[in-house]
């Protein structure tokens, strides 16, 4: 009888072990993402970018999602994982981990700009823009409703367009002159659509009361 008794507590204790080596364990890498991540800022609370401090940080965050795929930090991790391959310029590698978001947890609230992201990156980045295209498309499709929705819309419509053609066309759509200062150079579809939605202010002089037309 003793036996029998002994044998289901040898068991528990067991269990209560693993699950307390399990714990410690995930909450050591948790450390280990902090520690990396806080490696970015020196100098008080100014940030650097170091590439070899962000492939630490990226093998950690792929380390944490691969132990614990459905810890809800894991999509979480794998989006700044995401960013860091594009600051990096490794864009391959970003698109794949957002393909990855969208796949295993699309659930996550940043699922959409996952996706966006990738279309993103195919048009400024890789240059693709049939794919960009594509995964736009694929966006409105999923979340018409979404803030970022209006900022694809955009993307779309302007497609393969330097940030002078789309400045022309907006000057031929709302009768502006197009002899004036030109864009920076550095200016961008973003630029360029903050300067479209801004509106044309109506005229401040009316006719006083009682003047004759």
């Amino acid at each position: 009888m003793k036996q029998w008794v002994i044998l289901p507590l040898l068991v528990l204790v067991v269990t209560f072990a693993a699950c307390n080596s399990a714990d410690s364990a995930k909450k050591n890498m948790q450390k280990n993402i902090v520690s990396a991540e806080s490696a970015f800022v020196k100098d008080g609370n100014v940030a650097t970018f170091d590439p070899k401090v962000a492939q630490t940080a990226l093998e950690s965050y792929e380390a944490y999602a691969a132990a614990y795929p459905d810890d809800t930090l894991s999509a979480q991790y794998l989006f700044k994982a995401g960013e860091m391959y594009r600051s990096l310029r490794q864009f391959d590698k970003a698109i794949a981990t957002y393909e990855r978001i969208l796949k295993d947890y699309n659930s996550y609230s940043k699922a959409p700009h996952s996706l966006f992201l990738m279309g993103f990156t195919y048009e400024n980045d890789l240059k693709d823009q049939e794919k960009a295209k594509q995964k736009y498309e694929e966006f409105m499709k999923l979340y018409p409703n979404h803030e970022l929705a209006d900022d694809v819309q955009f993307s779309l419509a302007n497609l393969g367009k330097s940030p002078d053609e789309i400045i022309k066309a907006f000057a031929e759509k709302n009768n502006l002159p197009q002899g004036g200062a030109k864009p920076d150079a550095g200016a961008n579809k973003a630029d360029v659509k903050a300067a479209e939605n801004t509106k044309q202010p109506e005229s401040a002089t009316k006719p006083a009361a009682g003047t004759k037309k």
